[in-house]
């Protein structure tokens, strides 16, 4: 089982007499923001049976004057970091040492688990580490980084399926997904003795991750697509069609674009250009373009689709910085937001760095040719740092409405918080993570309150629904949810709030939501904006057995936030 990215430099090296690119370089080649480090963010970085030297990155940071960031281990399954002794460790290392190079100001937290021995057990192994972020409380990454996969082919639709969810709800949290794309081109299986035809790699191919591909970037700033062309290159940048995934709404725009090496029109294994296309964004990764990394104490030039993820997901960390110091929450749904520009809305276009020669052909299986626009082998290239990060920082709050389904939209801006009254000021409390982007409109009146009761905005698991109430034409939605999570306090602190609370939801009149929220059902999250009462205050009836009540989540101040859509 072969389940890593990274590709070592076996021939000629062309950015620095063969060094390899330095982290200056990539700045400048790529023009990132000179005032922006990622300080405030959390990168988390995924890696499956590879540990890493602490020493060797802070040698590489070192040697290039970058102050190293903090960097945490974590054991999502009790495996060890070894301490970068093992040849594999290489991947960790270039992870962590770039990902830390261009956002330094960042917290990096390697999640670690066992990789296991069969693509089965990976399968578990992943989908446990990804259940392990969604639920850490204590670390709250705004982006991820994940350098390892096959081909779909290698994997049981059931476990795509899975991840496919679980990258979904951690979107919807303000949790960037990136994941290579792959480094067999359009073959995409790490075996080379597998099937010759196309397949896309997973979990790259999962609608809401961003697949990051490769691209070529020589050294006077010319690009092209990652193509095989000798041994020099090690591999083609993935792309293709998911066979498992339908094409989601936001991709509605793109064309299945052309085959490499004379071939016929897309099609194949791959999913025949009606499924997910991949990737959607690239960053150099031809090992003859290569990257320098310290390794076991020693220089050493990597490529591959494992460099240019951490890349990537580093540009994501300097967006997230921007948004925070203009009080918008971190990204959410950025998958959707690259393609805007081809489906109708904001364009950001200007942000690209479109590929148009090369192809991504590998071990004899025809691949895509790189052309005008989106294509499946580099996306839609390459991308200026700087204006990216300008665009999505103006960008609002998008939260995926699943696979296939309709094109995502911001719902309306909240107003802001209720205006403090000469109560005790609250703590101080961690950005939320996908809630909508503060409004910019008048300041709503402080809400009706006793010294007892406050404003939260939570978010929570449902653990029951209750039936409906109507009275009088006034219907209310009556929900108990627990695992509450605080994300903001207005006159209050957050130790007041308790794990469980009682929901009223009004709607169908002129002080409500317009109507009733679709689809409610437990075991589901949601997010809640509105009057908290604690338990001891509140009293028993209509449904609610003791429990602390949340209610006025509708008018003035409050809102819902359910399935990606916004209520209010």
């Amino acid at each position: 089982m072969r389940i890593r990215r990274r590709v070592f430099a076996t021939g000629e090296v062309a950015p620095n007499a063969g060094q390899g690119y330095f982290p200056g370089d990539i700045r400048r080649l790529y023009h990132f923001p000179a005032d922006l480090d990622g300080a405030g963010q959390t990168i988390g970085l995924l890696e499956f049976s590879n540990g890493y030297n602490l020493r060797d990155a802070r040698q590489f940071w070192q040697m290039h004057g970058i102050t190293p960031p903090r960097v945490t281990f974590v054991s999502v399954d009790g495996t060890p970091n070894d301490g970068g002794r093992s040849p594999e460790d290489e991947e960790a290392t270039l992870d962590l040492q770039w990902a830390g190079a261009l956002a330094p100001g960042a917290d990096i937290v390697v999640y670690e688990a066992n990789a296991g021995d069969t693509y089965e057990a990976f399968a578990q192994s992943m989908t446990r580490t990804l259940e392990y972020i969604l639920n850490d409380t204590r670390h709250h990454p705004t982006v991820l980084s994940i350098s390892y996969g096959d081909g779909e082919v290698s994997f049981q639709e059931e476990d795509l399926k899975r991840w496919a969810d679980l990258i979904r709800q951690l979107d919807a949290r303000g949790i960037t997904v990136c994941v290579a794309s792959g480094d067999q081109g359009a073959y995409g299986l790490h075996n080379p003795n597998g099937p010759r035809a196309r397949h896309a790699d997973a979990p790259a191919s999962v609608p809401y991750a961003i697949a990051v591909g490769g691209t070529s970037l020589q050294p006077d700033g010319t690009e092209t697509a990652w193509s095989y062309n000798s041994p020099d290159n090690g591999g083609a940048t993935g792309g293709g069609f998911s066979a498992v995934f339908a094409r989601p709404a936001y991709q509605s725009g793109i064309t299945g674009g052309g085959t490499g090496g004379g071939a016929g029109g897309p099609g194949g294994a791959d999913g025949s250009a009606a499924g997910r296309g991949l990737p959607d964004i690239s960053c150099n990764a031809d090992p003859a373009t290569g990257y320098q990394i310290i390794f076991q104490g020693q220089p050493a030039v990597v490529g591959g689709t494992s460099v240019s993820c951490p890349v990537f997901a580093a540009v994501v960390a300097l967006a997230n910085q921007r948004r925070a110091q203009l009080g918008l929450a971190p990204l959410s749904g950025l998958a959707a937001m690259l393609y805007e520009g081809v489906s109708g809305g904001r364009s950001l276009a200007g942000a690209y760095r479109d590929i148009t020669r090369g192809d991504n052909t590998y071990n004899g299986v025809p691949g895509y040719a790189a052309g005008p626009g989106w294509d499946p082998c580099t996306g839609f290239g390459s991308s200026d740092a700087t204006a990216l990060v300008e665009a999505l920082s103006q960008a609002g709050t998008t939260t995926p409405g699943g696979p296939g389904g309709p094109t995502p939209q911001p719902g309306p801006e909240p107003e802001p918080g209720p205006t403090p009254g000469p109560s005790p000021a609250p703590e101080p409390q961690p950005a939320p993570g996908p809630s909508p982007a503060p409004g910019r409109g008048r300041p709503l009146p402080a809400p009706p309150r006793t010294d007892h009761e406050f404003v939260v905005r939570v978010r929570a698991r449902i653990h029951r629904v209750e039936s409906d109430t109507d009275a009088h034409g006034v219907h209310h939605h009556r929900l108990l949810v627990d695992r509450i999570r605080v994300l903001k306090v207005w006159h209050g602190f957050s130790c007041e709030v308790e794990d469980r609370a009682f929901v009223a939801i009004r709607y169908g009149d002129s002080e409500g939501l317009p109507g009733p929220i679709p689809g409610l059902e437990a075991g589901r999250e949601i997010e809640l904006q509105g009057r908290y009462i604690p338990s001891w205050l509140a009293r028993p009836g209509h449904g609610n057995p003791g429990e602390a009540v949340l209610d006025e989540t509708h008018h003035p101040f409050g809102w819902v936030v359910y399935e990606g859509r916004m209520y209010r």
